[in-house]
């Protein structure tokens, strides 16, 4: 933790406020999106009258946004994690309200774009500004406490499946677009300023060229660090693991068991729940176990669950198990890695985040195709196994990573 980092957590921990409840409203509607998109992408893609591969593209379109995520992160270590937050959710009230407004394909790739935005400009600017005020050592801890958002994006979908099966899939982008623009006040005038960083007394003027420089200086150190580059590989890596079965998860749901719009958004939560247990779980747990050794074993039964999960076809109740067991021990890793990579160099550490949503977002852009053409109607037999090798060659990076607790 650099001296400017140690100062600004001493002051948190004397205020006792880093704006904890407004990130997790922002966050919370912001990753509604994000959950619509794997469990509705079938009504979503009938909706707008393409394939369910088209809609694959959609989701591809919002993953391929964190390429420009290193922008944001340098900029978070630049001007403050608070201005990115603030930028981010402006931009996602427009791109839920024009995905509302004009329900054609062309602009829903450029809405879903906007939204994938928004949340590479936001995640990045939230992990600079709890990294500057939080210790390492409790850090686990706040940021499994901020990813509750996550799980708790789930307890909208029953609403969101209500409202395309009564209404239509474009009632919940609306909805979103009109909170969208409270949230965006909220963070506005509700959150504290951004903490003093070395950047500060900085005189020479900042531009965009120097931006660049900066951001690719930054890019080479990463680049030229082994650990930090295996830090990155790890985001990547559960990122294709995951999207490579969730992007049909929704239409196996469907093609398998009969589920209709509505029914999918009750099971949502049976997810949500688990992925709330997960959070909580590394919140407490991994400080004082130890982060990487938590994420370890937490990988091992991820992969463990991919294997299984296809063949758990014989009730709806066993694919829900199934589904919650992966969705807990890949939650767990996702979190707990977040706190591992943020330690790794605190002088860039929103442009080492943002590397790694990149490297994650990339991953994953691959993955939404690559998991549709591996699903056939009613069999996710081929996805699974190719999910559970992402996780099997994670073990081996983890093994070669070292935390820093920077």
């Amino acid at each position: 933790m650099s001296d400017a980092d140690a100062l600004n957590a001493s002051r948190s921990r004397e205020s006792g406020d880093i704006g904890l409840v407004v990130i997790l409203t922002a966050r919370i509607i912001s990753n509604v999106p994000y959950r619509l998109s794997t469990f509705f992408l079938p009504a979503i893609a009938r909706g707008l009258g393409v394939s369910l591969s088209a809609g694959g593209v959609l989701v591809s379109t919002a993953s391929l946004m964190g390429l420009v995520a290193p922008v944001f992160g340098a900029l978070s270590d630049r001007l403050g994690g608070r201005r990115m937050m603030v930028f981010g959710t402006a931009v996602f009230a427009v791109g839920a309200l024009l995905m509302a407004g004009l329900p054609f394909y062309g602009v829903a790739v450029v809405a879903f774009g906007l939204i994938g935005l928004a949340k590479m400009a936001f995640d990045p600017g939230m992990q600079v500004f709890i990294g500057q005020r939080v210790p390492y050592e409790r850090r686990g801890r706040v940021l499994g406490l901020a990813e509750l958002a996550w799980a708790l994006s789930l307890l909208a979908m029953p609403l969101c499946g209500w409202l395309i099966d009564a209404v239509s899939w474009r009632t919940p982008y609306l909805l979103l677009g009109l909170v969208g623009l409270p949230v965006w006040w909220l963070t506005r005038r509700a959150l504290p300023d951004d903490a003093a960083n070395e950047h500060a007394a900085d005189p020479e003027p900042w531009g965009a060229r120097r931006l660049m420089r900066s951001l690719l200086a930054q890019m080479r150190q990463v680049w030229e660090d082994p650990q930090s580059m295996l830090a990155l590989a790890t985001l990547a890596l559960i990122g294709f693991a995951q999207i490579n079965l969730l992007v049909v998860y929704g239409a196996w749901m469907e093609d398998r068991f009969g589920l209709s719009v509505s029914n999918l958004g009750v099971v949502t939560l049976v997810i949500g729940a688990a992925e709330l247990a997960a959070e909580l779980a590394v919140a407490f747990i991994a400080d004082r176990v130890g982060k990487r050794r938590s994420v370890f074993a937490a990988v091992i039964f991820t992969g463990l669950s991919y294997l299984a999960l296809p063949y758990l076809t014989g009730s709806l109740a066993a694919a829900l198990v199934g589904s919650a067991v992966m969705t807990f021990f890949f939650e767990f890793t996702i979190v707990g890695l977040l706190p591992l990579v943020s330690g790794m160099n605190a002088e860039a550490r929103g442009t080492v985040m943002s590397l790694g949503r990149a490297a994650g977002s990339a991953s994953r852009a691959i993955a939404a195709p690559l998991g549709v053409a591996l699903y056939t109607a009613g069999d996710i037999g081929r996805n699974g196994p190719v999910s559970a090798a992402a996780c099997l060659v994670l073990l081996v990076v983890l093994l070669r990573l070292r935390e820093r607790g920077e």
